[in-house]
């Protein structure tokens, strides 16, 4: 049974403790359409932290949106503490449009929090899912991966600040989290669910893998245990043996650091068939080739070099580009004199 309400008349704090229930809540648009939030509240026997999980804030993006969907078949208020809100899709426009944008009003959900209750159908979608989830939230999660744009490889990125203690509660939480690689963000840019996250003292865990316009298996699982490492982590997981494989998480193999907007990425100055020449997670130097455009008959259009030292934390999906479009994205390592 789904529960349909306005989201101005839903109160979490009146769900009872033990309980599982569905929702959609609902909010006006100036455009012809409804809003709608899909929502899963599991509420353990026993009170606890609030975890809050977006999936498909671009809703090119899928991993995140299996990940939900079998943590909704498998998470049940006898198994936990506290309480888990979930929502499988969070812009369902962007969703059903398989972009990044929602194709309503060309905005994209994850630059416009906190929002404005009286703007367009994305920046009111921000204000609610602000308003109504996030700010009940001891901790998000919310699922990301490369989409339609790039390739990225499993990382969970995270809000690296050990002077505040939500940023220190990220960077834990990101080392329980149990992938090979993670990013850490002293500073986010605006309009973005997790510096939305950090305005409010909320710390923050975010996900990305290949993309692709497709799950990719692989990094989806490690989404699904990561989770249940978080849940556990945060002391939420009444029984950790029955959840907790007896696969030992990866060891961190990579930390890099930079502010993970791949809306900055290199792109194009021409248009072809691009073929590159690094791999992800590849280090490369100022002045290094990346990879070479083609136009049909073999004959180079462009050398695409890269504009500074880095290591490869995106490359497009897309072997054909247009001029202006993404190529890769470079990030860099973390800085040793951070380690500690």
């Amino acid at each position: 049974m789904t529960n349909t309400i306005s989201v101005k008349d839903f109160n979490l704090d009146q769900i009872v403790l033990g309980s599982c229930s569905n929702w959609q809540l609902t909010f006006e648009t100036a455009e012809d359409v409804e809003g709608t939030i899909p929502l899963r509240v599991v509420k353990g026997a026993s009170a606890g932290p609030t975890l809050l999980i977006l999936a498909a804030v671009h809703g090119d993006e899928y991993d995140g949106v299996q990940t939900v969907v079998e943590l909704c078949n498998e998470l049940t208020p006898e198994k936990i503490n506290g309480t888990v809100l979930m929502v499988p899709i969070t812009n369902k426009l962007s969703y059903e449009g398989i972009s990044r944008e929602t194709p309503l009003d060309g905005r994209n959900l994850a630059r416009e929090f906190p929002g404005n209750p009286e703007g367009t159908y994305t920046q009111r979608l921000a204000w609610h899912l602000d308003q109504t989830l996030l700010a009940k939230a001891d901790f998000l999660l919310d699922f990301h991966s490369g989409g339609m744009i790039a390739s990225v490889p499993t990382l969970v990125g995270y809000y690296h600040n050990d002077e505040h203690e939500h940023g220190r509660r990220s960077r834990a939480a990101a080392e329980a989290f149990g992938v090979d690689t993670i990013w850490a963000h002293s500073t986010v840019g605006p309009g973005r669910t997790v510096s939305r996250a950090t305005d409010r003292g909320i710390p923050w865990l975010y996900t990305e893998t290949e993309g692709g316009r497709r799950v990719c298996i692989e990094g989806q699982q490690q989404y699904r245990k990561g989770t249940y490492r978080l849940l556990h982590h945060l002391d939420m997981l009444r029984e950790p043996e029955a959840w907790l494989s007896e696969e030992a998480s990866r060891a961190i193999k990579y930390r890099l650091y930079g502010d993970g907007n791949f809306d900055l990425s290199l792109t194009s100055k021409e248009e072809g068939f691009f073929i590159p020449s690094v791999k992800l997670l590849d280090e490369v130097k100022a002045g290094d080739l990346i990879g070479i455009i083609y136009g049909l008959f073999g004959e180079i259009k462009e050398k695409v070099i890269s504009p500074q030292d880095g290591i490869m934390i995106g490359i497009t999906v897309m072997p054909k580009v247009d001029k202006g479009g993404i190529i890769c994205a470079i990030t860099q390592a973390f800085p040793e004199e951070m380690r500690a």
